[in-house]
């Protein structure tokens, strides 16, 4: 994506997130800029920017490591933010039975079964 393209709102906090649940420890700003764009397409500044709305948001944690250099990392895995946001809509639902019944038709089979097993079906 060039810089004149125009981005959706909140896309550049999942393409940072991301960067982060992909890695297997803290990135530091630079890390994070090199991992979620190509050379030129996101100024260190804007990385900064989104990572300090991320931990504001409680998504993201901020530490320092030797020195004055900070290390980012995602506070909750991928798999672990995704089920918090499916609980928050459901919560938000005056029929949760109707909103799992439409859930429910729109998974694969496989995915279905995986649902099963994980409810002891």
């Amino acid at each position: 994506m060039t810089k004149k393209q125009k981005r959706q709102p909140g896309e550049l906090e999942s393409l940072i997130l991301g960067c982060l649940w992909d890695s297997e420890r803290a990135l530091s700003s630079q890390e994070v800029q090199a991992a979620a764009s190509a050379p030129g397409d996101l100024a260190l500044t804007t990385v900064l920017t989104v990572l300090s709305r991320l931990e504001d948001k409680g998504l993201v944690a901020r530490e320092i490591e030797s020195g004055r250099s900070l290390m980012f990392r995602a506070v909750e895995s991928r798999e672990q933010h995704t089920a918090r946001l499916m609980l928050g809509m459901i919560e938000e639902e005056s029929n949760p039975a109707l909103a799992f019944s439409y859930f429910a038709k729109g998974l694969t089979k496989a995915q279905r079964a995986s649902l099963k097993r994980i409810l002891g079906e």
